[in-house]
């Protein structure tokens, strides 16, 4: 409409319109041509075009540059949860493993007082057997009945306990096997 406008004034300029009565007798003498009018309507058809279409894609290159920020800032924010995301599993995995390392710590303890365990059985087993030959010995060699008897009866007691240490012995290394077991899953 502005550009309708300026084109009208320009128009009326040329031919005089908003000249007073005794200029337009001076000035008919200057008049310019409808040709030289028509071309210059439309040289500025075309320009008021030509701004038109520059003012239309002006808007659109802003529209896309606008969606292309808040697809940016978007983008921003998205980056910013996973990298605290990120930071709240590095101290949930720095919390394990420390609860790991203290476990495995234990487990050597434990696995340590097993093998002193199973060492001091093992003696005492050995303890065991040799007062066993020698009661045995002593037992075949000079006593009479009724302590034979009793003596018999304490080898008995002996070599139920002789067992029962052996069973345990193996208790306990079936429990090292499976602490080694944990060990290595724990490490790996």
């Amino acid at each position: 409409m502005q550009v309708a406008l300026c084109v009208l004034c320009v128009v009326l300029c040329i031919n005089g319109g908003f000249s007073s009565p005794l200029k337009s007798a001076q000035s008919r003498e200057k008049l310019a041509s409808v040709d030289d009018v028509n071309i210059l309507m439309y040289g500025v058809l075309q320009f008021s075009e030509s701004l038109h279409h520059i003012y239309q894609s002006t808007e659109a290159k802003l529209a896309r540059v606008t969606q292309a920020i808040s697809r940016t800032e978007s983008d921003v924010r998205r980056l910013g949860q996973d990298t605290e995301e990120a930071a709240q599993t590095e101290c949930q995995i720095k919390e394990k493993l420390q609860l790991i390392q203290a476990q495995m710590e234990g487990l050597q303890v434990q696995a340590q007082e097993n093998r002193g365990t199973i060492t001091r059985v093992e003696q005492e087993e050995a303890a065991l057997k040799k007062k066993l030959t020698t009661l045995e010995e002593n037992l075949n060699s000079s006593v009479p009945g009724k302590i034979k008897d009793t003596t018999l009866k304490n080898i008995t007691i002996l070599k139920d306990l002789m067992k029962w240490t052996e069973e345990q012995k193996l208790k306990l290394e079936i429990q090292n096997q499976q602490l080694a077991e944990l060990q290595k899953r724990n490490v790996v």
